[in-house]
């Protein structure tokens, strides 16, 4: 945890904190902020990685399933999320009797709460981590084909459902507010395919929009940012995030999009938080110097407007078969481009 709070290079009279938040408000940072983790060097604290929870089951053996204090059951693959196949909820009329697990009561957050305050002592952009995540929290609890059919057959019921883990996230918001240390609040939920939304836009923007726009407004009053991550072909709703009050969205997926296309549509208007795209970069067919390129054009699409971007690695680079050379040289390429500081040696 130490090499995790060590301080990365800053201008004098500068944090890693304010850099960030320069970025994300377009108040020209005076470097591109970054998250490392192959060497371990960040601008940020990720409250994620003292989450309390079984979200990591990648030391579970192949083929046993294990349930979560949600009760959903997953089978391990050996990844980190593994495969739900046991959904508790998926008959929506047993919604009544089903107790919710109180993710933020006692001392839940206790661990958070205490990396939260040491990274904001060392001068850290400290980021709290989302518990109950939204659509992917309806998934695990409901199965994806009978969430699918229940937005048109049993829509009240699910919406009760949705409402609840909007007060829950809610809580979550207020719980890391009062810890008074904590800068971001994230949440990750994948709402793209490959072409397309998983719903129709109509449909997100009826139900979901201003669900999101009650928890984006609450950190906003707790006087945090509030960063979206999510994977796919989400396009049709940026404009959206956007209305909201969005103002960090995290992408794994930019050439899904098109780099150019998000920086001339939506650059100036939200800040990016991207990784180079992780289902193109592992292929061996990619070279290091068609990475290193992606890294440069990624950092001039979206270098133009005094802040906006932040430069991020893939936290689970085994799950993606990102090979370590791979993972060293968009390191390598990002520092060049941007992130590091002026004068600074390369490393």
């Amino acid at each position: 945890m130490q090499d995790y709070l060590k301080p990365v290079p800053t201008p004098p009279g500068f944090t890693s904190r304010e850099i960030v938040r320069r970025a994300i408000e377009f108040e020209g940072p005076p470097r591109i902020p970054y998250s490392f983790i192959q060497p371990l060097e960040s601008d940020f604290v990720e409250l994620a990685v003292v989450a309390p929870g079984d979200a990591d089951i990648s030391r579970v053996p192949k083929g046993e399933v294990v349930f979560d204090e949600w009760g959903v059951g997953r089978r391990s693959s050996g990844t980190y999320w593994g495969h739900a196949e046991v959904h508790p909820l998926q008959d929506l009329s047993a919604l009544d009797g089903y107790r919710f697990p109180e993710v933020t009561a006692g001392k839940r957050l206790a661990a958070a709460a205490a990396l939260a305050r040491v990274g904001d002592q060392a001068g850290k952009y400290v980021v709290g981590a989302d518990p109950i995540l939204g659509i992917e929290r309806l998934r695990l609890l409901v199965g994806y084909a009978d969430l699918m059919v229940a937005l048109y057959t049993q829509r009240p019921q699910l919406e009760r459902l949705l409402d609840k883990l909007v007060e829950m996230t809610l809580d979550a918001v207020q719980a890391y507010a009062e810890m008074g240390t904590v800068h971001g609040f994230m949440t990750w939920e994948d709402w793209g395919l490959q072409t397309t939304l998983q719903i129709r836009p109509e449909q997100w923007r009826e139900i979901f929009k201003p669900r999101y726009a009650r928890i984006v407004q609450a950190t906003h009053a707790a006087g945090m940012h509030y960063l979206f991550h999510c994977c796919g072909q989400i396009v049709d709703i940026i404009p959206d995030l956007i209305e909201i009050g969005v103002d960090v969205l995290q992408l794994d997926q930019p050439r899904l999009m098109g780099v150019e296309r998000l920086a001339s549509e939506f650059g100036g208007k939200i800040c990016f938080w991207n990784t180079v795209d992780i289902q193109w970069s592992p292929d061996p067919e990619v070279t290091l110097d068609e990475v290193r390129a992606e890294v440069k054009r990624m950092m001039e699409a979206f270098g133009r407007f005094d802040g906006g971007f932040m430069a991020r690695q893939y936290p689970q680079p085994k799950d993606i078969g990102m090979p370590r050379e791979k993972h060293q040289a968009i390191y390598e390429a990002f520092m060049k481009y941007g992130c590091a500081l002026r004068g600074e040696p390369a490393r």
